[in-house]
């Protein structure tokens, strides 16, 4: 069951749901349905007719994408807090991006029936839904410039500054792999060890098993801009 009170206290915390009117945030939770996700679980798959919205409440999910060839490259990674699924629904189109679970999560689905309804019903509504899409694009453009700066070093740290804002962690650390790092900056995994055991010898971040801690954010934003 539903626990309103966990939910508007998880989505509160940052991000386009904290920033809209009350009226908003309670009636958009009471479209909300609770499902349960295993990891390496999909949300959704690229091609997929739109169904509906996402929240996630626990855990994480990570975002793909597939290239001209077909295949599917990891392009992000986010926790709690993060909606997803919004521009396929009011394009009325199918899915852009892939969705999975990286680990057991919960989120709130919204079906496509009752956030029409809601539309409907209070058509001011519509600007919120807008601005969630504008802070996805936001997000979806700092990716892509990210990726564009020259240094795989540079490009990597700025990752991972980007990855600690929103992705699940546990005592702190980011939970990747060295393999979907070395996709989200388009390097070889060779390279990808070589610039973040660099980082970990500098005393910027740790590196663990699947998983990587900042250790000096400060000192990795001045990395960045040497």
């Amino acid at each position: 069951m539903l626990n309103k009170s966990n939910s508007l206290k998880t989505l509160r915390k940052g991000g386009w749901f904290s920033n809209r009117s009350t009226a908003f945030q309670r009636d958009l939770l009471e479209c909300g349905i609770a499902k349960d996700f295993e990891a390496s679980e999909a949300l959704y798959h690229y091609g997929d007719t739109v169904n509906g919205i996402f929240a996630v409440l626990e855990g994480g999910v990570q975002i793909t994408v597939p290239a001209d060839d077909g295949q599917e490259f990891v392009i992000h990674r986010e926790g709690a807090g993060f909606w997803v699924g919004d521009l396929a629904l009011f394009a009325d189109s199918s899915r852009l991006v892939s969705v999975v679970a990286t680990q057991t999560t919960r989120a709130l689905f919204f079906p496509n029936s009752r956030v029409t309804k809601l539309v409907q019903e209070k058509p001011d509504y519509v600007r919120d839904f807008y601005a969630l899409s504008h802070e996805n694009m936001q997000t979806a453009l700092r990716i892509v410039a990210n990726l564009v700066v020259t240094g795989t070093e540079k490009r990597l740290a700025l990752r991972l500054l980007h990855l600690d804002e929103g992705t699940s962690k546990s005592d702190g650390w980011i939970e990747v792999s060295q393999e979907e790092l070395a996709e989200m900056i388009a390097v070889s995994q060779p390279t990808l060890h070589r610039s973040l055991h660099r980082l970990a010898d500098l005393g910027l971040v740790e590196v663990g098993y699947g998983r990587v801690l900042l250790k000096d954010r400060r000192g990795l934003i001045a990395n960045c801009q040497n």
